[in-house]
């Protein structure tokens, strides 16, 4: 006879279910470098954690490498804070060229030069007069010796030596890029002359635009291909240029870094994204060239985006920095110090022998915007994983937006944690909720988390199954980069 075995289910029923998985924070501290180099495994874009693995790729000589090298030889730098540098090539980008302006033959002349003990020369450098004077070329033996003694009364231009002559060569690029010799009224000798230079000879080149793919173009053709956020270029831009890009990128969640040479630039192209608000665009001066410049960018953009937010006390500013392989401009005055602190481009000098970064907040401090996309990428998962980690649902109720304020909480608390949010008084007459709360919450934990109540929810909103607004306010940590000391001495 056989005996039925009922399965133990027809009174406990036992389903095992697990999390819906979740989605993991946009790393802000994923450089993108798009180059005008071509790879040797002719790759869409390629992932990198090392300089060597570029070098290999791109070759050591390339100016991705150079680039890469800068990025990974500061410590702490991508990798610190979880990143990568994404290499992607353009299509058919081309740089922008400088215009220069090349002496005739007049190696017959140099005998001349040399002896002059206080000349003078008229350089029109993009449009702009600078007269030099006082020029002593007594100890000059060669060209190259010069080509020096021009230099260091020059700023704006780079003076080399030719086999029969003199290039003066703009540091800005693009068709306004241009450069011209000419007679400087003062006195001492007048080195425009056909003696000497010779300027009614002289053969000028202006410079042209930057051409193929831009910046914008690269960024929609591939950000949905490979995760990145802030961006360099290898390319050398004109201000125009410079300003397009940084109006687009004003409306993406990426940043852009962008170098320099010309001191001309801070009143020029810096102090108008300035003058834009377009904060996450940062300029970077650094005078010797736009070569150097670049690596500059590279260096800054490693060093710079190297936070680990998940950490205690890891936020940082820029600000006092020292930077491997980069060493100090040494082309940077009182004035161009000044006027940088308004214009917001960041440079690279020598506080007394110590080289540091100078982090400038007339454009935003690089630091907030580079933190607040990092807060809103953390905002944005907390949210959707809220709602993504339940098998069932969260309810349009109370608790339900309590759940998902606790999710935001969570992450304003982190951001406490690793120094980016703090206590302190709200300054703004901008208040919502209850203003009690508000300033009491500000004051102790340094963030206030609001939501309309669910009763107050209009219908087209519940219907559509919207949660009521969540207002989220927050008090920066800041940062200290100067101060003053008053010592009263009494005798």
């Amino acid at each position: 006879m056989t005996t039925n075995v009922l399965p133990v289910s027809n009174v406990i029923n036992v389903t095992i279910t697990t999390t819906p998985s979740g989605l993991t924070e946009k790393n802000v501290n994923s450089l993108a470098l798009f180059t005008q180099d071509q790879p040797l495994n002719l790759e869409q874009f390629g992932i990198y954690i090392s300089a060597a693995q570029v070098a290999s790729n791109y070759g050591t000589n390339s100016k991705t490498a150079q680039m890469a090298n800068a990025v990974f030889s500061q410590v702490p730098n991508v990798l610190s804070g979880n990143g990568r540098l994404v290499i992607v090539p353009m299509l058919g980008a081309v740089s922008a060229t400088h215009g220069n302006v090349q002496t005739p033959n007049i190696s017959a002349n140099l005998s001349s030069i040399i002896a002059v003990t206080n000349g003078n020369l008229r350089v029109t450098i993009d449009g702009v007069v600078t007269n030099v004077g006082n020029l002593n070329f007594t100890n000059c033996v060669t060209w190259s010796d010069v080509a020096a003694v021009l230099q260091a009364g020059i700023q704006d231009a780079l003076v080399t030596a030719l086999t029969n002559g003199l290039q003066f060569t703009s540091k800005k690029v693009g068709t306004s890029s241009t450069v011209a010799l000419g007679t400087y009224a003062g006195g001492g000798t007048d080195l425009s002359g056909a003696g000497y230079l010779n300027a009614a000879g002289e053969t000028a080149t202006a410079g042209a635009n930057s051409s193929g793919e831009t910046v914008l173009q690269c960024l929609a053709r591939t950000s949905g291909l490979v995760g990145y956020v802030p961006i360099m270029s290898t390319l050398d831009l004109e201000d125009a240029a410079i300003v397009a890009v940084a109006t687009g990128i004003q409306a993406q969640d990426n940043m852009f870094f962008q170098h320099c040479a010309s001191t001309q630039d801070i009143l020029g192209v810096c102090t108008t994204i300035a003058q834009s608000a377009d904060t996450k665009t940062r300029m970077l001066l650094y005078t010797p060239s736009l070569h150097d410049a670049n690596l500059f960018k590279a260096a800054y953009a490693g060093r710079a985006c190297s936070v680990d937010f998940t950490g205690s006390n890891t936020s940082q500013t820029m600000n006092l920095k020292q930077l491997a392989t980069i060493t100090p401009d040494t082309g940077i005055s009182e004035t161009f110090y000044i006027e940088a602190q308004t214009a917001g481009c960041d440079l690279y000098v020598s506080y007394d022998g110590v080289p540091s970064v100078v982090s400038n907040g007339g454009n935003d401090f690089f630091d907030n915007p580079y933190s607040d996309l990092a807060l809103k990428f953390y905002l944005e998962t907390a949210g959707f994983n809220y709602l993504r980690q339940t098998n069932t649902k969260v309810p349009q109720t109370e608790p339900g937006m309590n759940g998902l304020k606790d999710a935001y909480r969570k992450i304003c608390n982190q951001f406490v944690i690793n120094g980016e949010i703090a206590p302190g008084a709200w300054n703004s007459s901008e208040t919502f909720g209850d203003p009690a709360l508000f300033n009491k919450n500000i004051m102790n934990t340094g963030f206030y988390i609001y939501s309309q109540p669910v009763a107050q929810q209009n219908s087209v909103d519940r219907e559509a199954r919207k949660a009521p607004l969540v207002q989220i306010a927050i008090k920066r940590a800041g940062a200290i980069h100067s101060g003053n000391v008053i010592v009263l001495v009494n005798s």
